[in-house]
């Protein structure tokens, strides 16, 4: 294992800068190097991390390994027909849709942010402003590899090992480390959209408006004015 990948006593955050953990960062450049940084058993633990956007402590490993996936962000292969795209699990989604997008294709889900891991999306069972129409993630994801703490690798999905697929998803890395994914994009005509706004008094009107008019729209969300008090909440 390569001495450059491991760095003691780092300061270690989610997307809220809380809490913080000091932990051993490794930074793997290949898919391979993951299974000799546990095999050395430098720490008593690890988990895998991408871009570090999860919220409160999902990503840190307090007086343990944090195995960072951001240099693990091939993108293998992509079928133009199907719109199924393989990388690693460090591909960002940003990067899938400055890719893709010119090219007709977007990704089917995206979560508040696009500055998340391909990995991390999985892990997390992220979700966007269609999930009333399209879902999770999950619902496009073909398959994806998994290197177990035992140091197996697993093809998961639906048939294929399907109690490990549906364990990692939303599992938050506690299955071990997403090496690459299979994952379906969406055929597109442009990398537009087209809005409609209504305003709304309370929360009351607010789901009132969504209940009536989410079928008729793939997207939707609702700002809520914080400060508002009282009634106008």
């Amino acid at each position: 294992m390569p001495a450059s990948i491991s760095h003691q006593g780092a300061s270690v955050s989610g997307w809220g800068r809380f809490p913080t953990a000091t932990s051993a960062v490794y930074r793997p450049e290949r898919c391979d190097e993951i299974e000799g940084i546990l095999s050395a058993r430098e720490q008593p633990t690890f988990v895998a991390r991408g871009r570090g956007r999860s919220y409160g402590d999902t990503s840190i490993n307090a007086d343990g390994g944090v195995v960072v996936t951001t240099e693990l962000n091939r993108m293998i292969a992509f079928d133009g027909v199907s719109g199924v795209l393989e990388c690693e699990a460090g591909v960002g989604l940003d990067d899938i849709i400055d890719t893709f997008l010119p090219r007709g294709w977007f990704l089917p889900v995206t979560p508040g942010t696009k500055f998340v891991t391909v990995g991390g999306a999985i892990a997390n069972d992220a979700h966007g402003k269609n999930h009333h129409n399209d879902g999770t993630f999950a619902g496009f994801v073909e398959s994806f590899t998994l290197l177990a703490p035992t140091g197996d690798v697993y093809t998961c999905s639906r048939d294929k090992n399907a109690d490990i697929f549906w364990a990692t998803v939303g599992g938050i890395g506690l299955t071990g480390f997403i090496l690459t994914a299979r994952i379906r994009l969406l055929s597109v005509d442009t990398a537009y959209a087209k809005a409609d706004y209504f305003r709304a008094r309370d929360l009351v009107e607010a789901f009132d408006l969504m209940r009536e008019h989410d079928e008729g729209y793939r997207y939707s969300v609702a700002w809520i004015d914080c400060v508002a008090t009282g009634a106008q909440l």
